[in-house]
Parts: structure tokens; sequence; C-alpha cells
């Protein structure tokens, strides 16, 4: 009875004790927090894989529709155009990133050319491996997209000029993927500039593919294109006007790109300023190309690429007036912030945001070229809070804190045409996924698409 009364207060006290209870709910937190983050890696993967699909599918549409419109028929071999019938990305020439399931060579692309409709349908598929729901018994994700162009509605080409305004400061030599737990670096990570030059050849190459010859021998030119990188001001290059407008697809050759280095400070406001002085002359430019080629002119269609991977960092502090009840103002010199407004009237403190002068002048030339009637479109590029590996120090890693991210959304949602045209991309693959989005809506501007 004793052994029995006494295993029963052991019990008992066993029962009350809580000194293990938050070990047990970190445990279960971690697990959840872990299956959230992989939960979302898997479905990233699988929106990149779905929006390079309808970048393929846009893309092999629209040059389908092209092909029967000039010839009256469809192509007889891959030598002509994509022929009718089932391809795969691969034998097309076209590469897919991230987990795919079998890569390219197992991504379809079937080609359907329907002469009662007059148009062209093109639908990509396959499937993406998922690394961390396959726990739950999930072994792939599909992913499908589709594009109908019709051989009616393929209008001639419309005149085009494009500035991408590309952020070229010191974080770019940061990863775009967020360190894992324990400051463990992710396999495969790649600095942000890598992911930026990727991206922007691809643009390059596929506006290439899509628009064709900007050869002064082969009639009407339509399109200019033009980079201004910036850190903390426009990145200066020895030849000056390559960087500058051009007939030529951002000079065709790598070397634009490749000279794209990561440094300095940032400050958005000196490119977007420039890039509004230099659209403002492309009217003229494409104007002249009319009367060379002695064609009617059509004004030409503008657009800005405008893409940053953080907030301005340099430039004056100012207070934009409004009611937020907080007060802003300075003491020799020194930003102080007061929430009592006795306080705040004594020192002639101001009510409202404490912001940087350069985000202002930023959305002003921003709200200028969209009233000229500029399209611009803006992508934040790796500004998910948390760390990231920095090369230059690499014991002490990276951060993007909650302020820099929504000071950065914030700016760039501003300069957006639309709300669609702000685009948040996490990684080097997502920003690559993130210039298909906005090369297949200029396409689809340029050319009319039926969906």
């Amino acid at each position: 009875m004793w052994n029995f009364a006494t295993g029963k207060r052991l019990l008992k006290r066993f029962q009350k004790d809580e000194g293990g209870n938050m070990a047990m709910t970190f445990a279960i937190s971690a697990v959840t927090v872990i299956g959230v983050m992989g939960a979302a890696m898997d479905f990233s993967t699988r929106s990149n894989a779905k929006s390079r699909s309808q970048s393929i599918a846009d893309q092999t549409a629209l040059s389908a529709a092209i092909f029967v419109k000039n010839h009256d028929r469809a192509p007889e071999n891959l030598a002509e155009g994509v022929t009718e019938g089932r391809h795969t990305a691969q034998s097309l020439g076209m590469d897919f990133k991230g987990f795919i399931d079998g890569g390219a060579a197992a991504v379809t692309v079937d080609v359907d050319y329907d002469d009662n409709a007059k148009q062209a349908t093109v639908t990509v598929s396959g499937k993406t491996v998922p690394t961390f729901i396959q726990i739950l018994g999930k072994q792939d994700l599909s992913f499908t997209a589709e594009s109908v162009v019709s051989y009616l509605e393929v209008d001639e080409t419309h005149p085009a000029s494009i500035s991408l305004v590309l952020d070229n400061s010191g974080s770019m030599r940061w990863d775009s993927e967020l360190l894992l737990p324990g400051g463990v670096r992710p396999a495969g990570a790649r600095s942000r500039l890598d992911g930026l030059k990727t991206s922007v050849t691809t643009f390059r190459d596929e506006l290439a593919g899509r628009l064709g010859s900007l050869d002064p021998n082969d009639g009407h030119r339509i399109l200019r294109t033009g980079i201004l990188p910036y850190n903390s001001e426009i990145v200066e290059r020895e030849d000056e006007e390559s960087r500058r407008m051009d007939w030529r697809y951002l000079g065709l050759s790598n070397s634009l790109i490749d000279e794209m280095e990561a440094e300095g400070n940032t400050n958005s406001n000196p490119p977007m300023a420039e890039a509004r002085r230099l659209l403002s002359l492309e009217d003229d430019e494409h104007r002249g190309e009319a009367v060379r080629v002695n064609e009617g002119y059509r004004q030409p269609l503008k657009f800005v690429v405008f893409m940053t991977d953080g907030q301005n960092t340099t430039g004056d502090f100012e207070v934009i007036p409004g009611d937020t009840g907080k007060y802003y103002g300075q003491i020799d010199g020194t930003w102080f912030i007061t929430f009592n407004s006795s306080t705040a009237s004594f020192h002639g403190f101001t009510e409202g945001t404490l912001s940087l002068a350069t985000d202002r002048q930023t959305i002003e030339s921003c709200d200028a070229m969209k009233a000229e009637g500029t399209i611009i479109y803006t992508i934040g590029y790796a500004l998910e809070v948390g760390s990231y590996y920095n090369p230059s120090n690499p014991n002490n890693p990276a951060t993007v804190s909650i302020g820099t991210r929504d000071t950065a959304n914030s700016l760039l949602a501003a300069c957006a045409s639309r709300p669609e045209f702000f685009i948040s991309a996490g990684t080097g693959d997502e920003l690559e996924g993130a210039f298909d989005q906005i090369q297949n809506s200029i396409i689809k501007e340029l050319i009319r698409v039926k969906s």
C-alpha cells in the first residue's frame, strides 16, 4: 500500500508539472512553421513553372498565328515553324528552371491549328516535384497554361520603346534566397545580381525571338530598348550611347548585361527622371524611322520596367504632413519623433510621415510618365523579411526588415501603372518569371492576342 500511495503521489506530481510544456510547444510550433515554409516553397516553384509555361504558350501561339497569316497555311516542318501536334519544351529549344519532373523534356507543348475558327491554340503542361508536401503523400504538382491567337487578330506590330531601370546597389551581392534555419545557405543559392542578369538576358532574347530582326535592311524597325543601371546614381559606362535607348535589343550582345556590378547605395530618382527624359525623345526617333522606310508614322508605345531589391538609402529626409499621430522635427540637425502634441508644438514638429525626399521625387517622375502615356511595371526583388547570405561578410547575415520591405513595396506600388503591374519576386527564378510576365503583357500591347 505504501508503494501504491507513493506511486499515486508521483503520478499526480507528474501531471501537474508544467516544466516541459514550453519545449513541447516549441517543438510542435517549429514543425508547423517549417511545414508551412516548405509548402510555400513548393507552391512557389509551381507558380514559377506556370509563369514560364504561359510565356512559352503565348510565344508559340503568336509565332504560329503569324506564320499562318503570312503564308496562308500551317508550317510543314520545324524548319519553317512549330508544326501541329505534341512537342516537348526541350525539342522547341525552351528550358525550364526549378524542380520540374523530368525537366524540359517532360513538359509537353500541344499545338492545334483550327482553320474553321482561324486560330492557333497552344497548351503547355508539366509537373513539379515538391520537396516538403511529399510527406503528405503528394508526389507532384501539375501546372498548365493555354494561349489562343487568332490569325485574323494578329495586327501589324506596333512600334514601342522599353527602358529597364535596374537596381545595381551593394545589396544585389546578397543571395536572393533566405537562409534556412540555423543560418544554412540553401543549395543552389545565387546572388541577386546573377538572377537579374539571367532574367534580363532571357527577356532580351525572347523579345528578339518574338518581334524579329531590327536590321534596317529588313524593313521598318519597330522596337527601341535601353538599360539604366543605378545605385546612388546612374551607373555610367564607357560606351554611353549603348546604354541609352537604341534600336538594338539591349545592345544584342551580353556586354551591357554582364557589365552590371553590385556596389553603392540606392537612389531611384536619377534613373527614373532620366527614363522620362529619354522616352520624351522617342517620338522623334520613331518618326524618323517611318520617314526612312517611307511608311506612315505611328506614335510608339512606351514602357518602363523598374526593379529594386530595397528602399532608397540616400537623400534628405522630409516630413509628409498627415494625420498619423506621429510628430517629427529636427533639433540641432538631428531628427526626433514624439507622440505628444504639446511637446511637438513646443519644438515646432510636424505631424505626418518621415520619408526620404528621393522617394517622393521618384514617385513624381513616375506620375509624370504615366500622365504622358508611359506604362510602368515594377518589381520588388528578394524583399521577404529575414536573413540572407552576404558574401562580403559571410559570418554576419544581411537582413531585410519589415520597414525596408514595406517602404520599398509602397514606392513600387505607387509607381506601377496598375496594381497588377507591381510584381513581387522572392528569388532569382521568380524574378525571371516576373520578367516573363511583363514581356507577355508588353507583347499583348504590341500585337493583339485573343486570350
